[in-house]
């Protein structure tokens, strides 16, 4: 079985004492980092020669923590190098913010507690050279626990515990009927867009708090450098970015457990977001609506739910007819997809959500072939570039048991006649929960 890697996180509530020693340990630990990292520049020091350096410069600091640091320098200098990140700079005490113990050094006891008519798991965590820490445990552990990491953040102290779990046995592709097949398409009007038609609105938590930050934003660069309301200032300021985070986290959550429960196969475009950026005039509500992280999170839970989720190539989604696969060009403002050759006419976003989920089905009648276990890393990606255009003529081909021609332009695209009146008639109007039975190849077969 392939192991899952699940963080667990909790609230931790030390007293004021285990306050002031985590801190101090944090500034140990960040002084120890610099340290390395200018090992690591004058003598290009390999990972044991930093370990034992840092062993020598740890003082009151847990032995497993202060290798640590030694393993994030080299992955930082590691990631500089295979250009996967910029170079390691020099570490301040207020950005480094957690202490990671990777085998040992803490402990976890937890008991029962009726409070009410509610009954919680409360428990302590003892960490060594701090204590036995208060901490709330909303929900239990599953799995393995390989580390912990204590980690403050802008309205406290939280315990993160990695797990190591099984990966759930999937259902195999030939088993899934299309009914359990959603396919969507992200957007700003609208976050999501499913080929059903059903839609999720952008919630655009940093706009609605945009004006609470600029606020507090003035105020704080006004106030004096090293006050101490510069310092409560920056403290509210941190803690608003701070709920913001969570709410577009949550809602995330949210909708991601809704899609998984009505279907097992799960299809998004693979947005190039870091380019999309590059468009000043909506990099904002790009960077709010949070795309990249809404795809890492369907990925994840497709792993820990034994689910499938598929990343289709986003090329020509919004250019081309569903029905006809005719080319259909628009501009970024225009919001309906009209066809000219067929004369279908829907939301632009359902368009493409539609397109989407026929790449699905069409990938599914091929993926019996050649069997895998993550399709996220299966190439090429299911996409309509170069000979796809014609994906329903390689779909009758199939059925055919025949070698459709190779099309390198959208002009040399011969739609045939049989075709024009859409891939599947009674599937236009369909309901994601209400889709007609049978497998992928017998959708395939229709088309």
């Amino acid at each position: 079985m392939i192991d899952v890697l699940r963080t667990f996180k909790y609230r931790l509530y030390p007293t004021e004492e285990q306050e002031t020693v985590m801190d101090g340990q944090l500034r140990t630990l960040c002084n120890l980092y610099n340290i390395l990292r200018n090992e690591k520049i004058e003598k290009h020091s390999s990972l044991n020669s930093l370990r034992k350096l840092a062993l020598k410069h740890r003082n009151n600091t847990h032995s497993q923590a202060a290798q640590n640091v030694a393993s994030r320098v080299n992955s930082a200098f590691k990631n500089y190098f295979e250009g996967r990140a910029k170079f390691p700079k020099h570490k301040k005490e207020e950005k480094y913010r957690s202490i990671t113990y990777p085998q040992s050094g803490f402990r976890l006891e937890g008991k029962i507690v009726k409070r009410g008519k509610r009954t919680e798991l409360v428990g302590k965590l003892y960490v060594s050279k701090i204590g036995h820490v208060r901490i709330f445990l909303h929900r239990p552990l599953e799995g393995k626990v390989k580390t912990v990491t204590v980690k403050r953040e802008a309205d406290g102290w939280y315990a993160c515990f990695c797990c190591e779990a099984d990966e759930p046995p999937k259902k195999p592709l030939w088993q899934i009927s299309p009914e359990r097949v959603a396919g969507g398409d992200l957007g700003l009007e609208k976050f999501l867009t499913l080929a059903d038609g059903s839609s999720v609105d952008a919630p655009q938590f940093l706009r609605r708090m945009e004006n609470k930050i600029k606020r507090l934003q003035k105020a704080f660069s006004k106030a004096k450098k090293g006050s101490k309301n510069r310092q409560r200032l920056g403290v509210r300021l941190a803690k608003v970015h701070l709920h913001v985070a969570r709410q577009r986290s949550n809602e995330q959550n949210q909708v991601i457990a809704l899609l998984y429960a009505n279907a097992d196969v799960l299809g998004l475009e693979k947005l190039q977001v870091e380019n999309m950026l590059k468009n000043h005039c909506l990099a904002k509500s790009i960077a709010d609506a949070a795309w990249s992280q809404f795809i890492r999170k369907a990925e994840f839970k497709a792993r820990v739910l034994g689910k499938y989720f598929i990343p289709v190539d986003p090329w020509g989604t919004s250019q081309f007819c569903w029905r006809c696969l005719s080319w259909a060009p628009k501009q970024l403002g225009d919001r309906t997809h009209v066809c000219p050759v067929c004369g279908e006419a829907l939301p632009r976003d359902q368009n493409s959500a539609k397109i989407v989920e026929m790449l699905i089905l069409l990938w599914m009648s091929y993926a019996h072939g050649r069997w895998v276990n993550t399709p996220v890393e299966q190439k090429p990606l299911p996409s309509l570039r170069g000979q796809a255009f014609v994906v329903k003529r390689e779909a009758l081909a199939l059925r055919l048991g025949r070698t459709s021609r190779k099309i390198t332009s959208p002009k040399q695209v011969v739609q045939p006649k049989n075709l024009r009146n859409g891939w599947r008639e009674e599937n236009s109007n369909r309901s994601m929960l209400q889709k007609p039975c049978g497998s992928a190849k017998t959708v395939v077969a229709n088309i």
